[in-house]
This record gives structure tokens, sequence and C-alpha cells, in this order.
């Protein structure tokens, strides 16, 4: 079995998600520990043992809530996607939610700019977005992740704006969203580009593919 096919088989399932309060701040502290590790050392040399000894518990504390390296990942690319969506809804209440369509278009540059800085300044968030393109499990995990976004804003703005909602609405709000990240991710990773002006032209660029969207669905946008 090749590493590929290793890691599309490997298991993600946490086998215990704590309750009390000592257990959360272990599971904390994992999680902590794993992402100060990929800073430091990398997808590749991180290994349940390194994970464990830097949290301060022995690796079979540590597998009582995780079976494996890649499912600490899978955690930690959970908490990431959580930021990130947070960004996102905090954008929509504030610009979608009671105003008018243009305000989606107009302030494209928000949301990307939070995603923009919630990954940035998560401790190894960019490792951890990279490992949710890397590895073929956790690519599902982060493609699931979009299309539940895309499916539940799909159904936002069509109430809001009083529009009919279709599978290709759906499929709209996803590839916007890819859009989205796809600019997000250049932003972070292009050391020759400046990443505001990367989240300024990507933002644009969202924008009139945002107003050809509603448009087609009957709104007049100006």
């Amino acid at each position: 079995m090749n590493i590929e096919e290793q890691q599309q088989s490997v298991d993600l399932v946490e086998k215990h998600r704590p309750q009390q309060k000592r257990a959360i701040r272990t599971y904390e502290g994992i999680l902590d520990a794993a992402a100060e590790l990929l800073v430091e050392l990398g997808l590749e040399r991180i290994s349940t043992n390194l994970i464990a000894e830097r949290a301060g518990i022995t690796v079979p504390a540590l597998y009582r809530y995780f079976p494996n390296k890649y499912s600490v990942l899978n955690a930690m690319g959970g908490r990431l996607l959580e930021l990130q969506n947070q960004a996102f809804v905090e954008w929509n209440d504030q610009n979608v939610v009671g105003v008018e369509p243009q305000s989606i278009v107009d302030n494209i540059y928000d949301v990307l700019a939070g995603c923009y800085e919630v990954t940035v300044n998560m401790t190894g968030g960019v490792q951890i977005m990279h490992a949710l393109q890397a590895i073929a499990p956790l690519q599902q995990v982060r493609q699931d992740n979009h299309w539940l976004v895309a499916e539940t804003f799909a159904k936002v703005w069509a109430a809001q704006f009083n529009v009919a909602m279709d599978a290709n609405s759906v499929q709209r709000a996803r590839v916007a969203i890819e859009l989205g990240f796809a600019t997000v991710q250049m932003a972070i990773e292009d050391d020759r580009s400046d990443a505001e002006l990367v989240l300024r032209e990507g933002a644009s660029a969202l924008s009139l593919y945002l107003k050809g969207a509603l448009e087609r669905k009957g709104l007049n946008l100006t």
C-alpha cells in the first residue's frame, strides 16, 4: 500500500470528545502542541510521540482522544475551518442580512481579509491549511465544509433577496467560496506578491462574479 492509499484509509474520527474541564484542557493541549510542532518541524516530521511529549502527556493518554496523527490534524483543521466560517458568518451578518444586494459585491474584501487574518494569526494555521489540501482524507473534510457553507448561504441569500433557490444557486455559491479561498491562499503563500493587493484584486474579481450570479437570479445591481 502506497502513502496515498494509507492516507485514504486512515481513521480521522476522534476516539473521545471530552466534557469535563480537565479532559478538555488535555484535549486542547494536544492540539496546541501539534500546532507548535507543525510550525517548527513541518507536516511530515510530526508524530504522535512528539505531540504527546510536547503536550506533557503519555502516548497512551493521547490515544484516548486520537487514534493517529491524522486524526489530530483533522481536529486542528476543524479549528481553522470553524474560525474561517465564523469570519464568513460575521461578514454575512454585517453586509447581507437586512441590506440591499449591492452590499454583497461592495464588501467582498472584508470577508477575504477576515479569513486571511484568522489563518495567519492561528498558530499553525498556514500549515494546517496546507494539510487540508495535501492529505487525501483531509481534502474531503475541506470540500465537505465548503459545500456545507455554500448550501447554507445559498439558502440565506435566497430568503434574504426573495429569489428561487436551486442546484445552480448552490453551485455558484460553491464556486464563489473556492475563488475566495484561492485568493486568501495566494495572499498567504506568495512571498513575491503584496498580500493586501492580492486580497483587493481577488475581491474585485469575486465581486464581478457574484454580481453576475445575482443578476442571473433576477436582481438588478447597478
